[in-house]
């Protein structure tokens, strides 16, 4: 009985990856610290350095989320996840081979979707352990559970517009791969 040996699968981890997510903390620090000292009830900076990583390890894990679900969609339709990118734009996947028509619609769409399921429940937690239930501007921009519920939900909704390299440009591809014109013309040029 031989075995083919499949192909390995690889993550490649750029150095750009390292520093977007320090900047990430640095930023989201920034942010609680300036936010607590605006509302009477400054911290330490080394507390708002530990709030800063918090934030930053939900909106990673919101962006593993969203790319697990590009991963699930590729694997439902029969393809292959070789390969997972660490790099200064976050996390991407690499699946083989590259969809057309309504996997490419349903893959792209994938992530997004499954980048909003991660931010509800995040949003749930927030408003339910908002003190004495009152949503505040303090409440909302000093939770590390609203706060990275709402940078969620903005990557989610970021995501799925029809810009170049975002995953709603590769929607409108897929959509325009199953328009019955293209179809024709993709065939007199195969034709040829």
């Amino acid at each position: 009985m031989d075995e083919q040996p499949g192909r390995e699968f690889e993550v490649d981890v750029k150095p750009g990856f390292a520093v977007t997510m320090a900047l990430l903390v640095l930023v989201f620090a920034w942010f609680h610290f300036v936010a607590t000292r605006r509302f009477g009830a400054p911290v330490p900076l080394a507390e708002s350095l530990n709030w800063g990583a918090s934030v930053t390890v939900l909106v990673l894990l919101g962006t593993m989320i969203h790319e697990l679900g590009h991963v699930a969609a590729g694997l439902a339709a029969g393809h292959q996840w070789t390969k997972a990118v660490l790099n200064g734009a976050g996390l991407g996947v690499v699946i083989e081979p590259r969809p057309r028509g309504w996997d490419r619609v349903l893959r792209s769409a994938a992530g997004p979707f499954a980048h909003l399921l991660f931010a509800l429940p995040l949003l749930a937690v927030a408003w339910f352990s908002t003190p004495g239930g009152e949503l505040t501007a303090s409440a909302t921009q000093t939770s590390v559970w609203w706060v990275g519920g709402i940078s969620s939900l903005f990557l989610a909704v970021l995501n799925a517009l029809p810009v170049p390299g975002f995953d709603g440009a590769k929607i409108l591809e897929g959509v325009r791969e199953l328009s019955p014109r293209r179809t024709v013309v993709a065939r007199r040029f195969a034709k040829t």
